[in-house]
């Protein structure tokens, strides 16, 4: 059989590929929709943000959907990832082993997305709770809220960016590697 001609177990292969693409491709998506929380509109000729008690009820409603859907990638991609190392291990030639270790290296690193969630929780349950309650526990104006919010913005862009360079974009040029050399060697 000739080169890149996918076969039945081939279908395992890729699917630590798509979903880790999905992953790296909602985490690019969330600039345009954050930095426009964070970019001046005009009202009225009057310029204004609206990175204050917005921004805190769009991170409300956002969270649990966005948190569940990031986690099952993740998840399936590191899961897939691992078992299609194991499965081309069982091969037990040079070529098959050495493609498995894409594959392991990738489900590694998409599990090093989840090792993110303590440095972005802070600051995102922070914008959460937003213009609820002040320090002193009154209600805090809305350019407080805005320059909170803003701040805990960038921290959370700042891991985000990192996170994507440092976890998700090496894990799906991992997966990547590993598929196009299983379709050479399988």
């Amino acid at each position: 059989m000739s080169p890149l001609q996918p076969r039945s177990g081939h279908l395992g292969l890729i699917l630590p590929l798509c979903t880790s693409s999905a992953t790296l491709g909602l985490s690019l998506f969330q600039y345009p929709l954050f930095l426009s929380f964070l970019s001046p509109k005009k009202t009225n000729d009057k310029p204004h943000r609206i990175s204050g008690t917005p921004l805190s009820a769009f991170w409300f409603s956002f969270l649990t959907p966005a948190a569940t859907l990031i986690s099952a990638l993740t998840l399936t991609s590191a899961g897939a990832g691992f078992l299609a190392s194991r499965w081309l291990n069982t091969h037990k030639t040079l070529e098959t082993t050495e493609v498995g270790k894409w594959y392991l290296i990738g489900a590694g690193l998409s599990l090093g997305h989840i090792a993110f969630v303590p440095m972005v929780a802070g600051p995102i349950k922070r914008m959460v709770e937003g213009g609820r309650v002040g320090d002193s526990g009154k209600e805090v104006n809305e350019k407080e809220v805005e320059g909170r919010n803003e701040k805990e913005m960038m921290t959370w862009l700042f891991v985000h960016t990192l996170r994507t360079l440092v976890v998700d974009v090496p894990a799906l040029w991992c997966f990547a590697e590993g598929v196009a050399l299983s379709f050479w060697v399988i």
